[in-house]
């Protein structure tokens, strides 16, 4: 199909801004950067695998606190629990693609949090009191999939909420212009494990301190443009 002049110097700037977007992704930052961000991608997966291998009692610690037992149970916070895992994959193949140092950055902080978290697993374990729940409308029948699925223990620190938080902290570096709706999810996300009784508060916050201690450590060391640059380079 012929393309009139328009037509190519349309298409001509649209390749040029694609290149310029994905510049700092994988395909463009060489052999040796493509292959570390792989090996971490794995070995992400790999530490990922500790959870179910530590989720058995027996526990040492209760954190059940008078603002848990006051807190209802939604069974509707399902929805932004089952979405960790879309939010945390779709967020690293975009920043991959188009922010290499991004995508180490969060995949080294979510090992080193799997790592931490596996000390408490194993030393300090938790556990928590589910409800016996009776509904029987959609989302009632999802949080009994997810217990069903689930132990009790593997409380603190919360990886729901460390996890989801290193993704929504990375987005931040990555662009300030999806600051707002990513956090927001991500704090349905926190919010959602102590509303249908997957956690305790004292568990988010824990969950809370290990992102952003882990964030803040690897964004010096591998993302240190500053964040207005970070931002522009996001809009082109």
């Amino acid at each position: 199909m012929h393309r009139g002049p328009r037509e190519l110097e349309l298409w001509r700037g649209g390749a040029v801004r694609l290149r310029t977007w994905l510049k700092g992704g994988i395909f463009f930052i060489g052999w040796k950067g493509a292959a570390a961000c792989v090996a971490l991608g794995v070995a992400d997966y790999v530490a990922s695998l500790g959870y179910d291998y530590l989720n058995h009692g027996p526990y040492r610690l209760f954190l059940r606190s008078p603002i848990d037992q006051a807190l209802p149970v939604v069974p509707l916070f399902v929805v932004p629990y089952d979405s960790l895992q879309p939010f945390i994959y779709g967020s690293l193949v975009v920043f991959l693609l188009v922010r290499a140092r991004i995508f180490q950055s969060a995949v080294l902080s979510m090992i080193v949090t799997f790592l931490v978290s596996y000390v408490f697993f194993a030393f300090l374990q938790t556990y928590v009191d589910r409800p016996v729940l009776a509904g029987t409308d959609v989302f009632t029948r999802m949080v009994r999939d997810v217990y069903a699925g689930d132990h009790p223990f593997n409380d603190f620190p919360s990886l729901h909420v460390s996890t989801s938080t290193i993704i929504a902290i990375h987005w931040w570096r990555f662009g300030r212009r999806w600051t707002v709706p990513l956090i927001i999810w991500a704090g349905l996300i926190a919010a959602s494990t102590v509303m249908i009784r997957q956690h305790y508060v004292a568990d988010i916050a824990g969950g809370l301190v290990l992102a952003f201690a882990t964030s803040l450590f690897f964004l010096g060391r591998l993302d240190r443009r500053p964040a207005a640059v970070a931002a522009a380079g996001a809009r082109v």
